[in-house]
């Protein structure tokens, strides 16, 4: 990979681009510890390592900028892979998510300009964030690509590069912030099926009413929208899904490209599209449990784009490692504990036991059964009020009857029949 990407040494140094690589993803491992903790701890995991004298921070930044931060991009995208199985298929479709998250970078002039801020121009709020666009695997939270944006570039037009693993065979689930008619049709010309949510606003021209509560309506391109450009998309025949979660007034309204009622029917896809939420708990094993810092540590732009792509390399060899724990002890990748996998690959990245590849095997497989002895109790379907338990506040609890404002999994699925009067 460093040397596909032209970052191989015309001398021999001691801080090659591939133990670069090596020490930019265990500087993500352990974000608390500096850069020379970082090197002492990946000396202390393979003592025949050559001594660091004369190393020392600025070696080590200049280290990382020979590097780039394109060997990284290619690295995860070389490693990233579907990991569920056949248990987690949707009938015979690998259900996936679309989303997008803010991380906060270092308050650098190169970081402000590259990625930008909230607030206005003359007076711009907190840290510049840097704004991750990814699609992850719902059974088992890998994170299949992503794509680097600034924070105030649209989600949309950052996901319009994101093609890895879309294709045939494919669900990909999508909340309303993300919806475009031109995307829909390059999704679909991939031959990937949709199920996005939508605003109540659009495909209201009806064409066909079917059995189980569902209709077939047109959409077409907003006329007065500018976003769209001169060319116009065509339209597009979707199938739309009203319904109600345990009796909520909100109507939530998804629209679908999989047409046949009788193969996916409604109350199943509308069951379904809660497991959209499941990227969002892949945002925060990354940005809280893995990341351990409010704030990045590269000081440029092309240093937080290494920095994030290292990120999403160790958190998918993580979920690997819980994959292959969940297999071997017969239990499901939700079941597994993110922290207690984190802690074992730390654990086992500064074991004196170096690079022998039967010492590795050893600490693997102690791995796989301490994490297996440590799954969680099954999720609960969040069906009870949310409430903030706070004892500095002069306001009330939630009462006990009011409904939540967001639920994981819905318990209850109330499906809109009103078009059958039609």
């Amino acid at each position: 990979m460093v040397g596909d990407a032209g970052r191989l040494e015309k001398r021999r140094r001691l801080l090659s681009a591939r133990f670069t690589v090596y020490f930019v993803l265990a500087m993500c491992l352990f974000p608390q510890a500096d850069y020379l903790e970082v090197l002492r701890l990946v000396k202390a995991g393979d003592p025949g390592l050559r001594p660091w004298t004369g190393v020392n921070r600025s070696s080590l930044t200049r280290a990382r900028q020979r590097l780039g931060w394109t060997v990284l991009r290619d690295l995860f995208r070389a490693v990233a892979r579907p990991l569920g199985g056949d248990d987690g298929l949707f009938h015979g479709l690998r259900v996936l998510a679309l989303d997008g998250m803010l991380l906060a970078v270092p308050d650098s002039a190169g970081n402000n300009d590259a990625f930008g801020k909230s607030g206005s121009h003359r007076s711009p709020m907190g840290y510049p964030q840097a704004r991750v666009v990814a699609v992850a695997e719902c059974s088992t939270h890998a994170v299949l690509d992503a794509v680097i944006g600034g924070f105030k570039d649209s989600e949309r037009i950052v996901s319009d590069t994101l093609d890895a693993h879309a294709g045939t065979g494919t669900l990909l689930l999508a909340d309303r912030g993300l919806w475009g008619l031109a995307r829909w049709h390059r999704l679909r010309d991939q031959g990937t099926h949709l199920l996005w949510r939508i605003e109540r606003r659009k495909a209201r021209r009806v064409q066909d009413v079917l059995p189980d509560g569902s209709y077939l309506a047109r959409i077409e391109a907003n006329k007065h929208s500018k976003a769209a450009g001169t060319l116009k998309a065509p339209p597009a025949l979707v199938r739309v899904i009203e319904y109600r979660v345990d009796g909520q007034a909100d109507i939530v309204r998804l629209i679908t490209s999989l047409t046949d009622h009788e193969k996916y029917p409604a109350a199943e896809l509308a069951a379904l599209y809660a497991r959209r939420w499941e990227i969002e708990l892949v945002f925060d094993e990354i940005k809280t449990h893995q990341r351990g810092r409010p704030v990045l540590r590269s000081q440029t732009p092309d240093g937080v784009r290494q920095e994030i792509y290292a990120h999403l390399i160790v958190h998918h060899a993580t979920r690997e490692l819980l994959d292959e724990a969940a297999r071997l002890h017969q239990s499901i990748a939700e079941r597994t504990s993110f922290t207690r996998a984190l802690h074992v690959v730390r654990r086992t990245v500064i074991s004196p036991s170096g690079f022998s590849p039967s010492a590795r095997r050893r600490d693997r497989r102690l791995g796989l059964n301490e994490i297996g002895q440590s799954l969680l109790p099954r999720r609960r379907a969040r069906d009870c009020p949310r409430k903030i338990r706070s004892c500095i506040t002069g306001y009330g609890s939630k009462a006990p009857g009011e409904p939540a404002s967001h639920r994981r999994s819905p318990a209850v699925v109330t499906l809109n029949h009103r078009w059958h009067n039609h």
